[in-house]
C-alpha cells in the first residue's frame, strides 16, 4: 500500500512540474510614471470577445519608482492583451471624465492607442511563446 502511495505522490509531482513548465512568465516594464503613487491595475485579456469586458487575471501593484517591474507568472502560450491605468486617489477605479475620457494614465500592450475610444484587442494583442518582457508607457 506504500508502494502505491509514494508512487501516486510521485506522479503528482511530476504533474506539477509539468504544469509549470508549460507556464510561461511575462514580465511587464510600466514605464513613464510621472507620479510616484497609488496602485497599478493590470488586467489580462485573452479573447477578442471579452476584451475590456471579462478579465482572465488581474492583479495591482504599487507605485514605488518612475517605472515598475510586474512579474505576471503562470500564463500558458497564447495570445493575450494587456489594460492598465494607475489609481492615483485610491478609489480602486479608472475616473472618468466627459464622454468617458480617462482621468487617469493608461496604458496598453503594444502601446496602442484608440481613436475616440480604446484601442481594439487586435491592436493590444501579443503572442506569449516562452518568457518575455513587455514594455509599456503609462499616459
Amino acid at each position: 500500500m506504500k508502494t502505491k502511495a509514494m508512487i501516486l505522490f510521485a506522479a503528482l509531482l511530476l504533474t506539477g512540474s509539468a504544469a509549470r513548465v508549460q507556464a510561461q512568465c511575462l514580465t511587464l516594464e510600466v514605464r513613464d510614471i510621472d507620479r510616484v503613487q497609488g496602485f497599478l491595475y493590470v488586467a489580462v485579456y485573452s479573447s477578442p470577445d471579452n476584451f475590456l469586458k471579462k478579465l482572465l487575471t488581474g492583479f495591482r501593484v504599487e507605485v514605488k519608482d518612475k517605472t515598475v517591474i510586474v512579474p505576471c507568472e503562470g500564463l500558458p502560450k497564447g495570445t493575450y492583451a494587456l489594460a492598465l491605468f494607475q489609481d492615483l486617489n485610491g478609489n480602486g477605479t479608472l475616473d472618468t471624465g466627459a464622454f468617458g475620457i480617462p482621468q487617469e494614465p493608461t496604458a496598453f500592450s503594444n502601446d496602442a492607442q484608440g481613436v475616440m475610444g480604446p484601442p481594439s484587442f487586435e491592436e493590444c494583442s501579443f503572442t506569449l511563446r516562452g518568457d518575455t518582457t513587455l514594455v509599456v508607457h503609462l499616459r
